[in-house]
């Protein structure tokens, strides 16, 4: 598989998981029902977030820029959840997006997703840490450990694509009509 098809997979994979992200999200919107603007605000997001990187993953536009457009378009969607929706479920989504990015294996989009990652994760720990984190009073502390959570699971993705990207290489030298033991 040569590098272009890889990130087309990888594409089409995040793409996928943002489709059924979607999908989920309206699943707990109707059956929480807190605000129905709220839903549909986030349900619409969400969805117009998928479709614009359905079309261009499946018209093949801009393969490589379209991992910086997923960056963009979960991260806006998380912002989204957190703004409408404060809680822990909505915290819990800056974990989903790193995963859902961590399918490029890639240390600048993993890097990216980090920074992201601590931005919101501050932003909604000073700003709705009542209702997300439920703790009246600014505890630098607890800012730190949430933090700290989220850089040790980047750093467990960036070893992950460090070790993908050592396996295929190695599987690149293999001679393809030379079977694997």
């Amino acid at each position: 598989m040569d590098h272009l098809s890889l990130i087309k997979g990888q594409n089409k994979m995040v793409v996928k998981l943002l489709w059924i992200s979607a999908f989920l999200s309206f699943l707990n919107n109707m059956a929480s029902v807190r605000d129905i603007k709220a839903a549909v605000v986030i349900i619409v997001f969400i969805g117009g977030v998928a479709m614009v990187m359905s079309y261009m993953v499946y018209t093949n536009k801009m393969i490589h820029e379209v991992k910086y457009l997923a960056i963009a378009g979960t991260y806006l969607t998380v912002l989204v959840f957190i703004a409408f929706t404060p809680g822990m479920l909505s915290y819990l989504t800056i974990y989903i997006a790193l995963f859902i990015l961590g399918i490029y294996q890639d240390q600048k989009v993993i890097a990216i997703s980090a920074v992201l990652s601590l931005i919101l994760s501050t932003f909604a720990f000073v700003f709705y840490k009542e209702m997300i984190f439920h703790v009246r009073y600014h505890n630098l502390l607890s800012l730190l450990a949430f933090n700290f959570f989220i850089l040790l699971s980047c750093c467990l993705l960036v070893l992950q694509g460090q070790f993908s990207a050592k396996v295929y290489r190695e599987l690149e030298k293999t001679p393809s009509n030379k079977k694997i033991k």
